[in-house]
């Protein structure tokens, strides 16, 4: 009988510091799964779209289309700075990204006055802030819950400047909620009005790492949310001189 409990005693003894082990490791998830059933951090997701279009470096040949007129450019990522090289007339917008201030500047590396609103090619609404997606660092982030886009569950996100610096006055952004990739994203004017819709149409893996393809950008009149004023495309075609 004495024999059977000192068994048993070293049996537990011997599970003791597993057992220890598991607690831990409970204890330290407990937060992610409170977490988890309230929603992500909206900071978190969004670190991981910023990765995905500014975190890397890369040096790409891209263009801007509306119908079959087509603007090239050259786009060179390096760590929170993009810097769009056009040519034909040449000119260069050298976007600098923070979480606490961004900015625009020409090749000299003199600031751009109208900054994110400066227009990158004639005859197209797109600006630099639309290039650029500078609003995905933008402080005041919320989330808003979970939808879905083209099938995909996402989430959503909306964000606000903090000053007004911007085209736009809120931005809701969707993210996949699998891979974190952007889905969709609807930029709204000082006014409360629709003024810009992006749509990721495609992605593609450049060096082993994920970039856009092609992103359709619409631009709405403030009176008529239901049909785009101007449509253009933004696309990455392949590294630059391949």
């Amino acid at each position: 009988m004495k024999q059977g409990r000192k068994s048993s005693v070293r049996q537990v003894e011997g599970r003791g510091s597993g057992a220890v082990l598991i607690a831990a490791v409970l204890l330290l998830l407990a937060p992610f799964r409170s977490a988890a059933a309230a929603g992500p951090d909206p900071a978190d997701l969004l670190k991981v779209a910023r990765l995905a279009s500014t975190q890397q470096e890369a040096v790409v040949s891209g263009r801007l289309r509306r119908g079959a007129d087509a603007t090239p450019f050259t786009l060179t990522v390096d760590f929170g700075r993009m810097r769009f090289a056009f040519e034909n007339p040449s000119r260069v917008y050298e976007v600098r990204l923070d979480e606490e201030t961004s900015g625009v500047f020409d090749a000299q590396g003199r600031p751009l006055q109208r900054g994110m609103r400066e227009p990158v090619a004639e005859g197209t609404r797109v600006t630099v802030e639309d290039l650029s997606l500078g609003f995905l660092y933008w402080p005041d982030a919320r989330l808003l819950g979970k939808e879905t886009v083209r099938t995909r569950p996402a989430w959503k996100i909306e964000l606000r400047p903090g000053k007004r610096g911007s085209e736009f006055a809120i931005v809701r952004v969707w993210l996949d909620e699998a891979s974190g990739a952007l889905l969709r994203i609807e930029g709204f004017d000082w006014q409360g009005h629709l003024s810009r819709r992006f749509e990721v149409v495609s992605g593609q893996r450049i060096d082993g790492r994920w970039m856009l393809k092609q992103m359709r950008i619409e631009s709405f009149a403030p009176d008529n949310a239901s049909r785009p004023l101007q449509r253009s495309y933004l696309e990455i075609l392949g590294k630059e001189g391949l």
